[in-house]
């Protein structure tokens, strides 16, 4: 279901394009409107809310998804708006984990298995077995590479699921290892800022960041202390005063093994100053394997080849799972036929 779920992702939001054009397409406009100007006018067009995320969008024809919580609600729930970047019409809107679209509900079932936060850990925990079964395989079969492509269709069904289930687990130990590293270290990310902060859902809900503060000029300082810096994502702070005000983003120029969101700024919240900057370029090998994780996870890294093998790699799993069962029933048959025989006699 990981698997499975995994090779839908990949091209999720293709696929949401396909299925909802009216809210995740948008007509490339000359530039992109700045975002105090955006933000101008989400106050214009939406009730009393209060920011908490801004995804910018990768691409020129994807809308900008804008996290917020509206104020005059009773619960406060947070939801998603998608904004086209261009003009700052409203296109749709989605909940608070995007379950109602198609990315949010795969994205939701691979992470977590619609089991909350046990299926957080439960899918961790299924990460690591993934990378001790790709060690464990590579122990197991290290003398089979000689035999790697042999498939033999024309002797005995068991022997042909065999042969697929080595050459499948083979071709797929070091890429289910990465994926089952990547994902348990997200996952234990998760499980840990839910140990320290608690398992309740945040109750207080409201602006905590002075609205005078204009983004577009902490940008630009961003942009002055990091050349070619692209924003990807804005966090603000909606559940606790005093929390800053949080810039995502990288360099113009990046590897391919480079995510989105690898370098950072921190500004105060109240008066704009800058307090901390991270350049990941500055950082040290650690923090640049860290952020390989998201375009090695998604397979990104390679565009378009790398996505689509990414898929049939996905699928992977399901193979094993299915010539795995192959091999059982075969064995079992035989030994029924061993068993039928050995009476006869």
């Amino acid at each position: 279901m990981i698997g499975l779920s995994g090779s839908f992702l990949v091209f999720g939001f293709e696929i949401d394009r396909l299925l909802n054009p009216k809210q995740w397409c948008v007509v490339n406009g000359k530039e992109r409107l700045s975002i105090d100007t955006l933000r101008e006018k989400l106050n214009q067009t939406l009730p009393t809310h209060a920011l908490a995320g801004w995804l910018f969008s990768e691409e020129q024809n994807r809308p900008d998804q804008v996290w917020l919580h509206f104020l005059d609600s009773n619960q406060r729930k947070e939801s998603v708006i998608l904004l086209n970047p261009y003009t700052g019409e409203i296109l749709g809107t989605l909940a608070e984990d995007r379950s109602d679209s198609f990315y949010g509900w795969m994205l939701k079932l691979h992470y977590s298995l619609f089991m909350g936060n046990f299926g957080y850990f439960l899918t961790g925990i299924l990460g690591i077995v993934f990378v001790f079964q790709g060690i464990s395989g590579m122990i197991l079969y290290r003398s089979i590479w000689q035999n790697l492509f042999r498939l033999r269709t024309n002797q005995s069904f068991r022997t042909y699921f065999s042969d697929l289930h080595k050459m499948v687990g083979v071709f797929t130990l070091v890429f289910n290892m990465a994926l089952g590293a990547t994902g348990a270290w997200w996952n234990a990310q998760f499980i840990s800022v839910l140990w320290v902060n608690g398992f309740a859902e945040e109750k207080k809900v409201g602006k905590f960041f002075n609205e005078s503060v204009s983004m577009d000029l902490l940008l630009r300082d961003a942009e002055s202390q990091i050349h070619g810096f692209r924003l990807g994502f804005i966090s603000f702070p909606h559940h606790h005063e005093k929390d800053p005000i949080q810039f995502y983003g990288t360099e113009q120029e990046q590897s391919p093994f480079r995510s989105r969101f690898g370098s950072y700024f921190v500004f105060d919240s109240e008066s704009g100053k800058r307090l901390k900057v991270f350049n990941l370029s500055n950082e040290n090998l650690f923090y640049g394997i860290l952020d390989s994780f998201r375009p090695i996870h998604f397979g990104t890294f390679g565009g378009i080849v790398t996505k689509i093998l990414w898929v049939i790699l996905g699928l992977a799993p399901g193979v094993l799972l299915l010539s795995g069962m192959g091999i059982f029933i075969s064995k079992r048959n035989s030994k029924r036929r061993r068993k039928n025989a050995n009476l006869s006699l």
